[in-house]
């Protein structure tokens, strides 16, 4: 059994690859083939430097499978590579962790630190994208910068303000918000209400929240440049964004407040007192003591 991560259970075959790339970073074959070697977690070499059992797979990148053996003490392995590029000879030392089967159902589970795994319905995606493209245009995100190619040529490239994966923990940040205030709902994205007919509000709260992380950033460059008796003072735009947002904070709110008492969900259920017992008089003085004829 192989693997082409850099980690590998004892008794088990890793695939250890390498890219050779010239002196502009684009791939490129090598004069011959790299040679490799395997060095252990206590300074051990396990095989000499050679390029046996290395294989070209493409352009530039070369592999090496390596069958870690049985009894081997786990820990951080080295691969020592040595390649030769128009003559000249470059090195390099690349790790992999070898585990054994117990180390491995340990660290085989999610880990802190992990990226986020929501997944989204295609229906959520759509409201999402609907949403998303109103929160692009209210921060003003997709910019463009003038620059020139390598020919000198102006050309514009795109430069956002916010990654769309940003934008979109903004609005589900937001839509937390809507639900959570000042009773609990539960609206989601696929929900032609929350990206048509409550689209503002859900827009303006991550509006707020992203202004709120972009106020730090800016009032970290506000420091003013002097060179050669030339003094520049960055505009204060940490303090123009505060001042915004002390002023949508509080409408922002209220807003959310009044829309979600006008749909007040419906109860779960009602509370009562039921007598179970099929003897008249029970149920008689149940219907006195509520003052009900039927």
């Amino acid at each position: 059994m192989s693997t082409t991560s850099r980690k590998v259970i004892v008794g088990h075959t890793i695939d250890l690859e390498i890219d050779v790339r010239d002196a502009i970073g684009e791939r490129s074959d090598a004069d011959s083939l790299p040679e490799v070697s395997i060095i252990d977690d206590i300074d051990y070499v396990r095989k000499v430097l050679s390029s046996s059992g290395v294989m070209r797979i493409d352009v530039g990148r070369y592999r090496f499978s390596y069958a870690v053996p049985i009894g081997a003490s786990s820990g951080i392995w080295t691969d020592h590579w040595r390649a030769v590029l128009n003559g000249f000879t470059t090195e390099a030392h690349l790790n992999f962790i070898v585990l054994t089967a117990v180390e491995a159902s340990i660290t085989g589970g999610p880990q802190i630190g992990d990226p986020a795994t929501i997944k989204y319905s295609p229906e959520e995606i759509v409201g999402i994208n609907n949403l998303l493209a109103e929160l692009k245009a209210r921060v003003s995100n997709d910019v463009k910068v003038e620059t020139t190619d390598a020919y000198g040529n102006i050309k514009y490239v795109d430069c956002s303000v916010f990654t769309n994966e940003e934008l979109v923990w903004f609005l589900e940040c937001s839509l937390q918000e809507f639900n959570e205030f000042p009773h609990f709902t539960d609206f989601r994205f696929d929900s032609e209400l929350i990206y048509r007919r409550y689209s503002f509000v859900i827009v303006e709260g991550a509006f707020i929240i992203a202004m709120a992380a972009k106020m730090l950033t800016e009032a970290g460059r506000e420091f003013t440049i002097s060179d050669n008796g030339i003094t520049m003072q960055p505009p204060p735009l940490s303090a123009t964004i505060n001042n915004e947002l002390s002023g949508l904070i509080t409408p922002h709110r209220e807003l959310v407040k009044n829309i979600k008492w006008s749909i007040k969900p419906h109860p779960i259920g009602f509370g009562s007192f039921r007598v179970l017992a099929v003897s008249p008089n029970f149920l008689r003085l149940r219907h006195l003591r509520q003052r009900r004829i039927i």
